[in-house]
């Protein structure tokens, strides 16, 4: 036999209101997750740009390097957004050369883009990551000094990173990087440049 308390359980259960009621918070748990991962997914494409500030030194050969760039997360990216997570990046940039050592220092500009490899542990406010990229540069002079001199104006970029992204969708992020330049033996003389890179920058 049904208890009292059972039949009004099921008697509210039925009721418009109680029905109405489950509805509404069906609804809004349907939107609240759809939100969810909306933000997830609006850091990514060409309308979230990330812009950075970079401070690189080559001690070999005394030279120091103020880069500006510009980066976006593309659509390509494989694993759990709340876990261990690969993305793909387009990266462009601007910098100057500050040549600091040598005779005849000349300063010059460089003009890059770069496709970057990056993996990611996400999942908390904190989300470190590591990344590494081959992209192509362009100088505005081959060389910064008579000891320094390059074969070619067109050079190649190899780079190895960690970092870590933090804030509200990890949208901060500061890194150090180690950063190769030469022309891989393209032209001579070829003697290549080593930076050690720290950077900010902010995604938008």
């Amino acid at each position: 036999m049904k208890t009292e308390q059972q039949e009004r359980r099921m008697h509210l259960a039925k009721s418009p209101r109680s029905l109405f009621v489950m509805r509404t918070l069906a609804v809004a748990a349907a939107m609240a997750g759809a939100t969810s991962a909306a933000s997830a997914e609006e850091l990514v494409g060409w309308a979230h740009p990330a812009v950075h500030v970079a401070y690189g030194r080559d001690t070999s050969h005394d030279v120091n390097k103020y880069e500006l760039g510009v980066n976006f997360n593309t659509p390509i990216q494989y694993g759990n957004p709340q876990g261990w997570l690969f993305r793909l990046q387009a990266e462009f940039n601007v910098a100057g050369w500050d040549a600091r050592g040598g005779t005849n220092q000349q300063n010059l500009f460089e003009f890059g883009v770069s496709p970057i490899l990056r993996v990611e542990k996400r999942g908390g406010y904190f989300v470190p990551f590591a990344e590494a990229s081959v992209g192509v540069r362009v100088l505005t002079h081959t060389g910064t000094s008579d000891e320094h001199r390059m074969g070619s104006a067109f050079q190649f970029s190899d780079m190895l990173g960690v970092g870590v992204g933090f804030g509200k969708n990890a949208n901060t992020e500061v890194g150090f990087r180690f950063q190769h330049i030469s022309n891989a033996g393209i032209k001579e003389p070829n003697p290549g440049s080593n930076f050690y890179t720290g950077y900010v920058r902010y995604r938008f």
